[in-house]
């Protein structure tokens, strides 16, 4: 389901121009040439049909197939404002399926988070000091992978982090090495991870020790009769003292005045601040002058050991304290501070994905947990599927010289397989040896590839025009580029050598009469059995042998009454299509491997299709309703599959391959640290590019296909001025039952494409048109639908306006 948003970038950005008729041939096609800059995103209404969302699935699918050959360039996501880690190593990234913790980095000190976690010195009361350092701790559940929770999203497979209730996010501990006595922390500052906690009492309850803190805490000494100014953060408070004894007194702060507080007691403000009083100096006499020392703070902190902290008396659930104190009896004057730990835990299911990209320690707010997206470095298409009845297709496989339709195994109606390619007729000639024997009579191309450590490459070939020139048999070698087979060694003879990209051939007996040539593999490094994407994904494909049990991937027997390669899943019934991804570093062949085991359906006259999916590493999870089901390799490239299991007709299943390391970009950061994703980075729960009309601010900056009526979809009905529903749709648009609408609107500097049709099925039928037909568009120019396949120009001019959205006023400007 996930659309390269580089591939797509230009297809909406520039014209968007409709001819007369869109059943026409249009001046330009729907590619990339025709888009301009910052991405693409679909929109689908976060209420809609199925079958809205099934249509933003196939068209991403469809769009990507198209422009597999353009490969993506991602960048990397910037950091501005304070402290931030990215969790990763010069040599080790944090990949799809990694554990946070146990791959990168458990433990983050002052050389991760120079300011939020700097070692100090403390002071205390009696102005002794103490050297501290402090540390965060990850939690252990920390993983990025795919899940399905209703809680975010409701039946879409989504990639990100699930952090289950309970679980630990992180901690957080302050330490001493020499530790300062319990007594002497009162009227003291405490730091924690970047910020200055006054403390304010400390106190026992059984054999827990609790600490009162204030939160921006600002303090003065006032003496009776007196008044004082006092600023807290961007409050100011003027403070007098209204009565005073030995054990309590009553402040006037702005006005207001307190109930009686005593030593160490704290009073909440009507603006929700607190103030604490620390001392009280009483004299007695006609003569003295009595004051009190206290302070204010923005809120007021309540830590007891092993009890969720309070914040202005209030519990915050998953947020708990443990102070570690020296031995002795608690209260004892001589009982010293060790460490202060908070446990940062789940209070419920908290996600890490698409609009919910971030997660912030609570109360506090000192430091938050950011995943800024996927990182994919590039990204093509290949789909397994049914090419006819009897045989199954590399559809569109991204070969070095463009795509190409690779059929590689037939059966005769019904099965058993029984050749390689199409048919009897057009066979793809493999093989495991270094030779190979090309009949034009009944093949229709062999392979060529060629790998090194680090690049690979295929070529689909082809031998033609076998002639008699003198005494020598000659023929034209071929290969496939672009669409269209082009010469590479014209008037070939035997005893010629060529080669192609850096495979080295040889041309071995021409049997002119029987249209036959050997082809011969020069290097070690040539084969004819192994195909390689532009991106250097390895395919295993089938090659014959008489022996049953090879231990070749790849070797099938397909004599009559031999069939079968038990230890390897090839066989008269099925397939096992094997792929292998490269590895982080480039080296060809060397990462994880997964299997596309190709078969026969359960029909009364079985056909060909796709019947399972081995060795990806997390169980495929259908997309809402759609039969399409999505999965991952939590591998280093984290190859995606979407396996279509249709209600009818034959399954299939698209590969997305990635060609280099997919980074998952997560950062520790301060709180005013701001996060950009980079291109190619921002995952959302319905794959990289599709978001539901709520999540559109996630995909600001990309141009858009929104998908659906303005009645069901938000962005819909903000380009075409308000929501409508049925006849109110026909009024503002002129499309009746039967028929759909695309139309390009302006949306701010960029552009958004509207496909929208009368019902669901219009729409549906609306983005087949638009999967399948080329156009050439204009802002501003629209076309009606008729069918998968019929459109036509329609005049615009009255509904196709500039709009501008205020955000002040929540209105749209014409």
């Amino acid at each position: 389901m996930k659309l390269n948003i580089k591939k797509v970038a230009t297809v909406l950005g520039s014209a968007l121009m409709l001819g007369a008729t869109a059943g026409m041939a249009a001046a330009a096609s729907f590619t990339p040439s025709s888009f301009g800059d910052g991405g693409v995103a679909i929109v689908v209404g976060a209420n809609a049909a199925n079958s809205d969302l099934k249509a933003a699935v196939d068209l991403t699918s469809n769009l990507a197939g198209d422009l597999a050959a353009q490969t993506a360039t991602a960048s990397a996501s910037t950091v501005t404002g304070g402290d931030s880690y990215k969790f990763e190593k010069a040599s080790v990234k944090l990949n799809v399926g990694d554990n946070l913790a146990s791959t990168i980095k458990s433990t983050l000190t002052e050389d991760e988070l120079p300011t939020l976690l700097a070692e100090g010195v403390f002071v205390d009361d009696d102005n002794d000091e103490f050297d501290y350092t402090q540390k965060i701790v990850m939690g252990t559940l920390l993983n990025v992978s795919m899940w399905e929770d209703n809680d975010y999203a409701e039946d879409a497979p989504t990639l990100g982090y699930r952090i289950p209730s309970g679980s630990v996010v992180l901690n957080y501990t302050l330490s001493f090495s020499e530790t300062p006595l319990i007594t002497d922390l009162p009227t003291t500052t405490l730091p924690i991870m970047g910020k200055s906690y006054y403390v304010l009492s400390n106190s026992s309850s059984g054999s827990n020790l609790i600490l009162t803190l204030l939160d921006s805490a600002t303090d003065a000494t006032l003496n009776e009769g007196e008044t004082t100014t006092l600023t807290v953060g961007d409050k100011s408070y003027e403070v007098s003292v209204s009565y005073i004894s030995s054990s309590e007194v009553k402040l006037v702060v702005n006005g207001q005045t307190t109930n009686s507080i005593a030593e160490l007691a704290t009073y909440k403000l009507s603006d929700g601040s607190y103030v604490g009083v620390k001392d009280i100096s009483y004299n007695a006499k006609d003569s003295g002058i009595s004051s009190v020392e206290f302070s204010i703070g923005s809120g007021k902190l309540k830590l007891t050991s092993g009890s969720e902290i309070q914040v202005n008396d209030q519990a915050i659930p998953g947020l708990e304290s443990v102070i570690t104190n020296t031995s002795g009896a608690i209260g004892s004057s001589t009982i010293a501070l060790s460490s202060i730990r908070f446990d940062w835990k789940a209070d419920s299911d908290m996600f890490l994905a698409g609009t919910s990209q971030e997660v912030i320690l609570p109360e506090f707010e000192t430091v938050k947990l950011v995943y800024s997206g996927t990182t994919y470095p590039a990204e093509e298409i290949i789909e397994i599927a049914q090419g006819g009845d009897t045989y199954a297709v590399l559809d569109n496989f991204p070969l070095k010289d463009g795509p190409a339709d690779i059929a590689f195994l037939y059966g005769a109606a019904g099965g058993p397989f029984s050749g390689i390619g199409k048919d009897a007729s057009n066979k793809l000639v493999t093989s495991n040896t270094s030779t190979l024997t090309f009949d034009a009579d009944s093949d229709e191309y062999f392979i060529v590839s060629y790998a090194g450590t680090t690049e690979g490459e295929s070529y689909l070939m082809r031998a033609t025009n076998f002639i008699l020139d003198g005494t020598d048999n000659k023929t034209t070698i071929q290969y496939y580029k672009d669409g269209a087979w082009a010469d590479k060694k014209e008037n070939a003879k035997e005893a010629n050598t060529f080669s192609i990209g850096n495979a080295e051939l040889g041309v071995g007996a021409i049997d002119r009469a029987g249209k036959s040539v050997v082809i011969t593999a020069n290097s070690s490094s040539t084969n004819f059995y192994h195909l390689y994407s532009k991106e250097g994904l390895r395919t295993y494909l089938p090659f014959s042998t008489t022996v049953n049990n090879s231990a070749d991937v790849g070797a099938i027997n397909l004599l009559t009454g031999l069939q079968g390669n038990t230890s390897l899943g090839h066989n008269a019934t099925s397939f096992y299509l094997n792929f292998s991804e490269e590895d982080r570093t480039g080296n060809i062949g060397s990462g994880d491997k997964f299997t596309v085991v190709v078969g026969w359906d359960s029909s009364t006259t079985p056909e060909v299709q796709v019947n399972d999916l081995q060795n990806n590493d997390v169980a495929e999870i259908e997309i809402g309703d759609t039969d399409v089901e999505r999965s991952f390799m939590y591998s280093e490239l984290a190859t995606e599959f979407l396996y279509n299991k249709p209600t009818s007709g034959q399954d299939s299943i698209k590969i997305i391959y990635h060609g280099d390391e997919v980074v998952a970009d997560t950062y520790i950061t301060a709180p005013n640290t701001v996060v950009t994703p980079g291109s190619g980075g921002a995952v959302t729960s319905l794959g990289s590019v599709t978001v539901y009309d709520n999540e559109v601010s996630s995909v600001s900056g990309k141009n858009l296909i929104v998908i659906g009526g303005s009645c069901i979809n938000s962005v819909a009905a903000e380009l075409l001025g308000g929501a409508a529903c049925d006849a109110a749709f026909t009024t503002k648009t002129g499309i009746k039952a039967g028929e759909a609408l695309i139309q390009s609107f302006t949306r701010g500097t960029k552009v958004a494409l509207l496909v929208a049709g009368f019902n669901a099925a219009d729409t549906t039928k609306a983005v087949t048109y638009l999967s399948n037909k080329p156009i050439d568009t204009t802002v501003g120019k629209a076309l009606k639908v008729t069918s998968a396949t019929e459109a036509t120009a329609i005049t615009a001019s009255l509904r196709c306006v500039k709009l501008t959205f205020d955000n002040r006023r929540k209105r749209i400007w014409r």
